[in-house]
């Protein structure tokens, strides 16, 4: 047989003392929802530098790269001005100037091919089995 369960008149149920602080019996458990929120906005607050640290990191990134674009398309003029003034190809090679690196273009897709049309029935067979 199984018994019910009784508590026990030393733990009594928890309930609400002043001010919404949980009681528990004789022991008086003070919730301070202040200093739980402060220790968890902390961690937060260290989440979120992480954050911050990452965006600017990546913001930096980005500014190397778009600096980098800037001086190779600088680069890429000014080695077609040398061209224009005379010099040739082979000689700026020669003289340690070789041509910029060129750029690797995104190729369009080809469209794709509509899927071949179903082939019609052979004598015999029905529409859809080959």
């Amino acid at each position: 047989m199984v018994s019910k369960r009784h508590r026990s008149p030393s733990f009594p149920r928890p309930g609400r003392g002043k001010e919404g602080e949980l009681r528990l019996g004789a022991m008086a458990t003070h919730i301070d929802a202040e200093k739980i929120e402060q220790e968890l906005q902390q961690r937060l607050n260290s989440r979120m530098d992480s954050v911050r640290a990452l965006v600017k990191s990546r913001t930096s990134i980005a500014n190397a790269r778009a600096a980098l674009q800037e001086a190779e398309d600088e680069d890429t003029r000014r080695y077609q001005a040398a061209l224009s003034a005379g010099w040739t190809a082979e000689e700026l090679r020669v003289s340690g100037l070789p041509e910029p690196e060129k750029k690797l273009r995104a190729r369009k897709r080809a469209a794709r091919k509509p899927a071949a049309a179903k082939q019609p029935a052979t004598a015999g067979e029905p529409a859809g089995h080959q």
